[in-house]
């Protein structure tokens, strides 16, 4: 690890948490996350350690979830998504839900079959659950996926959604083949200005930094010439006072890292070509 990296890797680890995110993917998962928390609030933690049990007691010893956030997982869906490098923002392109497929694949369809015998079997598994606890917990799943048009108050859909939604034979089916999600289509979703947010709160001193507050400057980004410049000279990067920003910028991290990571490769390919010398200045 060079210098500049170890240096600014001491200046970021102690206040990771208050980063501003630095992609689309950052904004939706800390947004998805947020809005399951708050639904999960109507639980207590053992009301919501028997529900994990019962979901992962549906999906099975092999497909078995540590949490809500995993279970109720749109992401695994997104894999080559170009939100992983987007720039953050608030439209956000996601795969359809399985319950979307559902409503548009035919009657005799394989996918609906599983699906059928997946909402019978959670129906099964949930039987001791009230309803209140099923519909709640199936909110959660709602807030998780970021579902904006999903509104569901009985027993019945309820079940039906969260089989569908967190079946992990469905998932296999998708692993598969994902032709009837492509067919299906995509679903936009508008996000909150969750940089914004974060930036507000900083101002509003719920987060410091070395100690001090942080300043409306602190936040502003890096110009492209500056980030060439730090990364070519990191010497000017530690006295040029704005130190403070790379800290909370995910954003600027990103950005300063791949110019290290092309110095870095440049002198490696000089250092081959020039037989282990650098070329002269």
């Amino acid at each position: 690890m060079d210098v500049f990296t170890q240096q600014l890797a001491e200046y970021i680890e102690p206040l990771e948490a208050f980063a501003l995110h630095g992609t689309l993917m950052d904004c939706f998962e800390y947004h998805r996350r947020r809005e399951m928390r708050k639904a999960a609030a109507a639980f207590s933690d053992r009301e919501l350690s028997w529900l994990l049990h019962m979901m992962n007691e549906f999906r099975g010893a092999a497909d078995r979830k540590e949490d809500f956030d995993l279970l109720f997982d749109p992401v695994m869906y997104m894999e080559d998504h170009s939100a992983w490098t987007d720039l953050p923002g608030l439209i956000i392109d996601l795969p359809s839900l399985n319950t979307q497929v559902f409503d548009r694949v035919g009657a005799n369809s394989v996918f609906r079959a599983i699906a059928e015998n997946e909402v019978l079997r959670l129906a099964v598994l949930a039987d001791t659950y009230p309803d209140k606890a099923i519909v709640g917990l199936t909110n959660m799943a709602i807030a998780a996926y970021v579902d904006q048009d999903a509104l569901i108050t009985d027993r019945i859909s309820a079940i039906r959604y969260l089989a569908i939604n967190t079946s992990a034979r469905l998932e296999d089916y998708w692993v598969a083949d994902d032709a009837l999600w492509m067919k299906t289509g995509i679903r936009r979703v508008n996000l909150p200005d969750v940089v914004a947010e974060q930036k507000s709160d900083i101002l509003q001193c719920r987060a410091t930094v070395l100690n001090d507050a942080v300043t409306q400057e602190d936040l502003v980004c890096f110009s492209e010439r500056e980030i060439k410049d730090f990364a070519f000279n990191p010497d000017r990067f530690l006295r040029s006072g704005k130190t403070r920003h790379m800290v909370l910028c995910r954003l600027c991290q990103g950005r300063i890292a791949q110019w290290i990571d092309f110095v870095r490769h440049t002198e490696e390919r000089f250092m081959l070509e020039g037989k282990g010398r650098l070329p002269e200045a």
